[in-house]
């Protein structure tokens, strides 16, 4: 059983690279994963269920590595659980790239945006005591900077290392443009 939900998921990523989820349909993922429209049905209510699915492990995962305290300020932590989430992401790649692509779920985009916001802006706003009435505005700019980045980072092939791109999102997240060197 385990096997052939792994099969289900594994078949959605290539249709996904090639369509947006609402043009995939449960035949083209059935033939894509060669089994029958009967076991599909046995796991899934239907393609949106699936991927529904898909994305709660994923958040779940991503929640857990993000703690409570890793974001409170630019530590070493910081950095652990950026490398955590980017070796999660790198072994997911596939998985992510699509997610995160103009064929995924801007529901999903968002709900990261938003896991994002509440454990990592909070914690900035409250050290650098930042105006409520920008926040929001910030909130937007960092957290699609570095989902931008990830992105980007993913679809080129993850040629730079985990703890390289680590290290630049968190001077990211902490310093902005003012964290990097003119040379």
């Amino acid at each position: 059983m385990r096997l052939t939900k792994q099969i289900i998921r594994e078949s959605l990523v290539p249709l996904m690279k090639k369509y947006p989820v609402s043009r995939i349909s449960v035949k083209m993922l059935c033939e894509n994963a060669g089994i029958n429209r009967s076991t599909f049905y046995t796991h899934y209510a239907g393609v949106y269920d699936l991927l529904y699915q898909i994305q709660r492990e994923c958040i779940n995962e991503l929640s857990v590595i993000i703690s409570d305290d890793a974001f409170s300020e630019q530590t070493k932590r910081t950095v652990q659980a950026l490398e955590q989430i980017l070796s999660y992401a790198k072994a997911n790649s596939e998985l992510f790239e699509v997610l995160l692509s103009e064929n995924g779920d801007f529901a999903f985009q968002r709900e990261i945006m938003l896991l994002a916001q509440q454990k990592i802006i909070h914690e900035i706003q409250s050290m650098k005591n930042i105006d409520p009435g920008i926040l929001e505005y910030l909130q937007f700019f960092i957290v699609n900077g570095v989902l931008s980045v990830v992105q980007k980072w993913l679809s080129t092939g993850m040629k730079e290392p985990v703890p390289e791109m680590a290290a630049f999102c968190s001077t990211l997240l902490y310093n902005g443009l003012s964290g990097f060197s003119v040379r």
